[in-house]
């Protein structure tokens, strides 16, 4: 048995089915671990396997501020807060045959202070975190990192939005 569609029934079908998906969609819910997150002080470190890629803690921790600064405005940067956002390089150089290369793993994290419940018990707790593994040829490795930087600072930005609105 075969089905022959008009032009007009394959559109109506077509317009139904997206908006099905349109509706099935739900809003990001907020983080409740990221409401009230008023400062926060930020710490980079980066790990390295043979040759430097040239990508320094200094670099990252100016790429975070300036992105905190551009994407997340009402965050506060206080060296003395005790909320932190940490990002971590760790990048091993690959040489095989004619191949210079990296591969890597990046991780971007919010701490914050928590307490048990049971016990009262403050701890340093994991509010918030992305990580990524990277590669590429040698020459693109600074790239990588910050532009993985910058795409996990984005979707923390638009998580924060979303429970501090």
């Amino acid at each position: 048995m075969t089905i022959h569609l008009t032009t007009r029934t394959s559109v109506c079908l077509a317009c139904g089915l997206v908006g099905v998906l349109l509706t099935m969609t739900e809003p990001a819910l907020a983080d409740p671990k990221l409401r009230k997150l008023e400062c926060v002080a930020v710490q980079a470190a980066v790990m390295e396997s043979g040759l430097s890629f040239g990508i320094t803690t200094e670099t990252l921790r100016e790429a975070l501020l300036t992105g905190i600064k551009a994407k997340l405005p009402r965050l506060k940067v206080d060296p003395s807060c005790s909320n932190r956002i940490v990002f971590k390089v760790f990048m091993q150089n690959i040489a095989a045959g004619t191949f210079d290369g990296f591969a890597g793993h990046v991780a971007f994290e919010v701490r914050r202070k928590a307490t048990f419940i049971d016990s009262s018990e403050p701890i340093d707790a994991r509010a918030f975190d992305l990580e990524s593994y990277i590669h590429g040829t040698r020459d693109k490795a600074k790239a990588s990192v910050l532009d993985q930087l910058n795409s996990h600072l984005a979707q923390f930005a638009t998580d924060y939005a979303a429970a501090n609105p």
